[in-house]
């Protein structure tokens, strides 16, 4: 029996890192130990930040120290309840035991309340060992920085701060637990499937404003305690920085209110998280078995109506295809959408806080700016995640002369698929806060600076979406991410200050629409270059090489072929700069 409940609790455990969100080509330990130092990193560093800052407050009566400290665990706190929130989102599908679990587990001498122990065990190990795995040393480093008083004392504050973070961390888990349950006991298996998708998106959503308002109510904590404490209680990060302050002993009439409800809310989700479990459990058991993989994928009227919408709008069938193809994967991915929900939810919470900063009818210019930045940024990622690899030999196959068709299908599926929706949702309020003129000179100014967007994060990709190898690590995720703020800034604020001051004088309009058609001909130039010069589409994108050269031959190549006349272009040679991705 515990040799039974053991090796369950280990297969359990590591179905959780065994979905397509970990990199299949990789191996499994390395890439999750490079996922938590990456997330373990801010504990590190914030602490060593703040040193400084605590030494000055040394000199300051300890009550002037409160301020900071409650602040600073709020980080903490939001920091370690996104990310467990996020992870399992990612984990959605693996809370439950899936069909394979069933189909395997269920015909061997294996007493069903085993199983079900064996999994509640995962959840529970997972949820304290991913816990420690980010926080450990946060937990640590941060009291011994932050705290002044005898060993004993100190020793309390590691505690209290350790305890804060497990609850907080729990209540989120148990949280998204719980409403997996509801929805299982609510729904059908083929329409749990469907609203799962929804029901995750709209999580990330929820933990992504709640860690981006935190800078606002870490600012204002103090004021909000004397004058506004229910907005405090309304923050649920918030209740667990009174629950640290009850467990160092304070006696404040607030943190003390704060504490009681992150100990009656842990308790009652936890509570309605283990019934929905346990109901859900057995139900979903017998309508998993009974249920047939693959439905999800029956053609519909609506799928119906979007293929002739797509037949005129795309008439090209090379081009037609490729869009038909990226749109169906995105729609039935769901590892796909969840990546693409986080970047819209990034650009949807950085929205609320900027309209709660500044009103709605200032913050307006900049809005349509944000969510087309993240749509279309995140489709480009996506873009670049694999679907179903091993079938990518049908494209491999169908590559031609015309393969310059499926680049401009990428572009094309932005277009339809993030530019048009996008617009066509916002115009109503575009003519609801301005005069129709101006409303269609603002629609008008997003779609083109969208549409441009487009064109450079499409600049220098030669694959068909989804059909590529993506090896894991290739990308610099530091310096990524420096251009990637750097772009977000300029397109989204900069061209905002820039679309209201061309308003005021329309003939200014005029002059940029000038300078967007000459940059929309820069990069139509750019395609026709390469389009002479010859490429082929990128299929095995191989990871960066040990010993790098300067590419000094490729470039004598490019050299002697560039004099050749046009004749040479029936047969097109791969890209100089790309020829060592091929294989």
């Amino acid at each position: 029996m515990r040799g039974q409940f053991a090796a369950l609790v280990r297969h359990f455990f590591g179905r959780f890192f065994d979905n397509e969100f970990v990199a299949g080509n990789s191996e499994m330990h390395v890439t999750v130990t490079k996922i938590l130092a990456l997330l373990a990193a801010p504990g590190v560093v914030l602490p060593c930040l703040r040193y400084i800052t605590y030494l000055r407050l040394d000199g300051y009566p300890p009550d002037a120290r409160l301020p900071v400290l409650w602040s600073d665990r709020l980080f903490f706190l939001c920091f370690s309840m996104l990310v467990m929130g996020g992870v399992t989102v990612l984990e959605w599908d693996a809370l439950f035991p899936d069909r394979r679990d069933y189909v395997s587990l269920v015909p061997l001498p294996i007493r069903a309340r085993t199983i079900f122990l064996a999994k509640v065990g995962a959840l529970a190990i997972f949820l304290v060992g991913f816990t420690i795995a980010v926080n450990a040393v946060s937990i640590v480093l941060f009291p011994i920085i932050s705290y002044r008083g005898s060993a004993a004392a100190l020793l309390r504050a590691i505690v209290s701060h350790g305890i804060s973070i497990v609850a907080a961390n729990t209540f989120v888990f148990v949280s998204l637990v719980a409403i997996e349950g509801v929805l299982l006991n609510a729904l059908s298996v083929r329409w749990f499937r469907r609203a799962s998708v929804y029901v995750q998106c709209a999580m990330v959503f929820a933990l992504l404003s709640l860690f981006f308002l935190y800078p606002g109510i870490a600012s204002s904590i103090t004021e909000w305690k004397t004058h506004r404490p229910m907005a405090l209680y309304a923050f649920p990060p918030m209740w667990f920085v009174g629950l640290n302050e009850q467990l160092l002993g304070s006696s404040d009439a607030v943190m003390l209110t704060l504490a009681r409800l992150a100990r009656y809310g842990l308790a009652m989700v936890t509570l309605f998280a283990a019934a929905a479990y346990a109901i859900a459990y057995r139900r979903h058991v017998r309508r998993t078995l009974e249920s047939l993989e693959g439905d999800a994928g029956t053609r519909t009227r609506a799928h119906q109506l979007v293929g002739r919408i797509a037949d005129r709008l795309v008439p090209h069938p090379i081009e037609r295809a490729v869009v038909a193809f990226t749109g169906k994967t995105i729609a039935r991915s769901a590892r796909h959408r969840i990546f693409l929900a986080v970047y819209v939810g990034v650009g949807c919470a950085l929205i609320l806080q900027t309209i709660a900063a500044s009103g709605l009818r200032q913050a307006w210019l900049s809005v349509p700016l944000l969510l087309s930045f993240f749509t279309l940024s995140g489709m480009r990622y996506i873009f670049t995640l694999p679907s179903e690899l091993p079938a990518n030999w049908l494209f491999r196959l169908d590559e031609n002369h015309e393969r310059r068709r499926a680049l401009n299908a990428a572009r094309r599926a932005m277009w339809w698929f993030a530019v048009a929706p996008l617009f066509v949702a916002l115009a109503p309020f575009y003519f609801v806060l301005w005069r129709p003129g101006v409303a269609a000179a603002h629609l008008l100014f997003g779609i083109v600076i969208s549409m441009l967007l487009v064109e450079a994060l499409l600049l220098d990709f030669w694959k068909i979406p989804f059909t590529c190898s993506y090896p894991a690590g290739k990308a610099n995720v530091t310096l990524l991410w420096i251009f990637y703020w750097l772009g977000f800034t300029v397109y989204a604020y900069s061209m905002a200050s820039l679309e209201a001051w061309m308003v005021l004088r329309p003939w200014r309009l005029a002059i940029f629409y000038l300078a967007a058609a000459v940059v929309w001909w820069g990069f139509e130039q750019h395609r026709r270059r390469w389009d002479r010069v010859g490429f082929t589409l990128v299929f095995e994108d191989a990871a960066d090489p040990v010993v790098r050269t300067l590419g000094l031959s490729e470039i004598a190549w490019l050299s002697l072929r560039l004099p050749l006349k046009p004749a040479s272009r029936a047969a097109p040679r791969s890209s100089p700069s790309h020829t060592s991705d091929v294989t």
